[in-house]
């Protein structure tokens, strides 16, 4: 195909064999030499083509430093098209491009091959880069880890180094905009493998920072004109007043967007009149390299980085850090902990053969459990937020999933009941709060849990009632007939047959679902029962109180029969944390074929592994977790999972076969209330600024 130069051409296309346009008889050969091939893409100033340069007219010694992409001898390039009508807002056109030219020397830059002026408009004539470009990346293998970032930025830091030089803004710097060879170690590029660019040289790298169509030169002109790409342009670029730290920012804004696979748009919380980003980031990155990230896209140009060769300073910093800092903090941990070196033996040293440490991990939780809030690289889970919903509906203090995984629901403090279609995060329906008339709850919902068809839903209040939903017809079936005590937490069993509540009088009562009367009352905790867990299989009940206790209950004759109690006092004791309250804040029980049957107890500080054995000399508890801030959530899931919430708004994932911190998720407020989906795959988060996140396992996708 050829395409027409006239840019009011109404039918601008032409068989590839044709030399003028069908339309309108203009010439489709460019000065004689360039025949435009295909469009690429287009704006309010020009457009860009795809075009070759003919074989007749290639010179000798103009071979292109990427790699000529020629078919047969017909070498490709970029045009890049101005209009006639806008080419008044620019002057000293041929002084520019020379700037450009010069500009193209640097081999990470598209050499300028021409720059032609005529009654069509001006024309810049670029080397084509051929690759993908980091859009394209994104948009194929998902979100960038740190190292690949910061190899990146590093590599395209020393670029505008060079651009700036020549007093020169890019002003479009974007992820379209930098492209990389898939046959050089680019090609790495994403989650699949580190990326490794050698910064002494360059040309090695593969990386290409494209379309110099809207580079203005500072001294020759005030660069006033407005351009830029939506959400990437900085705030002064949008008012026609761009400045080299304009580049800065859309740079940032470029590594953002890499890290966490959200448009710049939505990662500006304008209720908040700040950067969000930092939410999406499923792994914390170095604390000095996040804080380069956010000053680089400071929309205040007295808080911006003035100059790239400042960014440059402070990531040198920040790569010195990233080096050393995990290995200065465990071998402060180490010299601070005596029995440091036992434990760690006990409980595994990859983390620490990774930073040529020799069995550091922390024998006790003190000190956060430094060495655990290292993601260890082995295992380490990549989570990303799929949603972040904020719809107005008040705080959410309850969560749970259908078993189909097309659903889930919440439960807020007004006695709303909501259900959302999971994979889209869509609201469907409102049970609402009942005001005089009306079937709803008439306090706040204190526990969700979904029958095992996926369809029948029951809601637990503070206003002392329990009732059953059918979430297909958006119905109210029935209330049960409690005593008036608040239902804490919900359970069902595998089959669909029981369902039991844990209250706040210290009693957990089993419901036959077929009549909704009561069989059978636990009357064993001396007060508010927090959380009840049942085994997969369904053989074993589990109970945790603020009375200081947790229980393991037996069915014998379909009736649960207390077999053991576990002191949460003793327990943060036996970890050197008695100073702690030990209040029993949640439970679960972990069985399948590859983890072993075991308690996961949290406490109000503390999260042990419990294991469940038939002798009572291995029932030896292990700690797997200690927050100096108060616990406030915690969920298993099916593959071996737990993710725990805390007041001061990070959520750690945990395998529990291994024992490692597998991903660690940071949002703005505590976390309130944590549900996976049945698969696991899916993790649903509610925290105390009123907004629900899901979160998807992108690590399942990869293997």
């Amino acid at each position: 195909m050829a395409y027409c130069l006239n840019p009011i051409c109404p039918q601008p296309q032409n068989p590839a064999a044709a030399n003028f346009c069908q339309t309108c008889g203009t010439s489709l050969i460019l000065e004689g030499h360039y025949k435009l091939k295909s469009l690429l893409g287009q704006g309010g100033f020009g457009k860009t083509y795809l075009a070759i340069e003919l074989p007749e007219q290639q010179t000798s010694g103009s071979e292109s430093k990427v790699g000529s992409a020629s078919a047969g001898n017909e070498r490709l390039c970029v045009i890049k098209q101005f209009y006639a009508r806008a080419t008044s807002r620019v002057s000293g056109f041929k002084t520019e491009a020379e700037r450009l030219r010069k500009l193209g020397e640097h081999p990470q830059i598209p050499k300028l091959f021409a720059a032609i002026e005529n009654e069509l408009g001006q024309f810049l004539v670029q080397e084509y880069a051929p690759g993908e470009n980091l859009q394209q990346r994104v948009a194929a293998v998902g979100t960038f880890r740190e190292p690949d970032v910061r190899s990146l930025l590093s590599s395209l830091v020393k670029v505008l180094q060079y651009v700036h030089s020549f007093q020169i803004i890019h002003r479009d710097i974007k992820p379209a905009n930098i492209v990389y060879q898939a046959s050089s170690q680019a090609a790495s590029l994403g989650n699949s493998q580190s990326l490794s660019i050698d910064h002494r040289t360059p040309s090695q790298s593969g990386l290409m920072l494209v379309d110099f169509g809207a580079a203005k030169w500072v001294r020759h002109t005030a660069a006033k004109t407005v351009i830029g790409s939506a959400g990437y342009a900085a705030p002064e670029q949008s008012m026609g007043q761009a400045t080299y730290a304009s580049d800065i920012y859309s740079l940032g804004l470029t590594c953002l967007h890499l890290l966490t696979g959200v448009h710049p748009f939505s990662l500006y919380s304008a209720a908040e009149d700040k950067w969000v980003w930092q939410d999406y980031i499923t792994t914390p990155l170095e604390p000095h390299f996040a804080q380069v990230l956010s000053r680089m896209v400071c929309r205040s140009l007295q808080e911006r980085y003035a100059t790239i060769d400042e960014v440059a300073q402070d990531l040198q910093s920040s790569q010195r850090l990233y080096q050393t800092f995990p290995k200065q903090l465990l071998e402060q941990a180490k010299a601070s902990m005596p029995g440091l070196t036992k434990r760690l033996k006990r409980e595994g040293s990859a983390v620490m053969e990774r930073f040529g440490l020799s069995d550091a991990r922390p024998s006790l939780p003190a000190s956060a459990r430094l060495a655990n809030r290292l993601v260890s690289s082995d295992s380490a889970q990549h989570w990303h937020r799929r949603h972040r919903l904020a719809p107005d509906i008040g705080l959410t203090q309850a969560l749970a999933t259908s078993p189909d995984g097309q659903q889930f629901a919440s439960g807020g403090a007004d006695g709303a009941v909501h259900l959302w279609h999971l994979p889209s995060g869509e609201l469907q329906h409102t049970f609402a709060k009942r005001r005089l008339i009306g079937n709803g709850h008439t306090d706040g919902i204190t526990a969700l849990r979904f029958h095992p068809d996926s369809r029948a839903l029951y809601s637990a209040s503070a206003d002392g009632t329990l009732k059953e939903w059918d979430s297909a017809a958006r119905s109210l079936l029935n209330t049960l007939p409690t005593a008036g005590w608040t239902t804490t937490d919900l359970q069902i069993d595998a089959h669909g047959r029981s369902l039991i509540s844990a209250n706040s009088d210290g009693q957990i009562v089993i419901w036959d679902i077929g009549t909704l009367l009561p069989v059978a009352q636990l009357a064993q905790h001396q007060s508010r029962v927090s959380a009840i867990a049942l085994a997969p299989e369904g053989t074993l009940l589990a109970s945790i109180s603020t009375d200081g206790s947790a229980k393991l209950w037996k069915w014998e004759q379909q009736v649960p029969k207390l077999s053991k109690t576990i002191s949460l006092a003793q327990l943060h004791k036996r970890f050197g944390k008695e100073t702690t309250a030990g209040v029993g804040v949640a439970i679960a029980i972990a069985s399948s074929s590859n983890i072993p049957p075991q308690l996961i107890i949290a406490t109000d500080h503390l999260v042990v592994t419990y294991p469940l054995s038939t002798s009572p000399q291995r029932e030896q508890p292990v700690s797997l977790y200690y927050s100096p801030h108060t616990i406030t959530a915690m969920a298993l899931s099916r593959n071996g999972t737990v993710a725990i919430g805390t007041e001061d708004r990070l959520l750690t994932l945990w395998d529990i076969e291994t024992g490692d911190c597998v991903a660690q998720l940071a949002h703005d407020w505590g976390i309130k209330a944590i549900a996976f989906s049945k698969d696991g795959n899916t993790l649903i988060t509610a925290t105390a600024d009123e907004v629900i996140s899901i979160w998807e396992n992108q690590s399942i996708e990869k293997q």
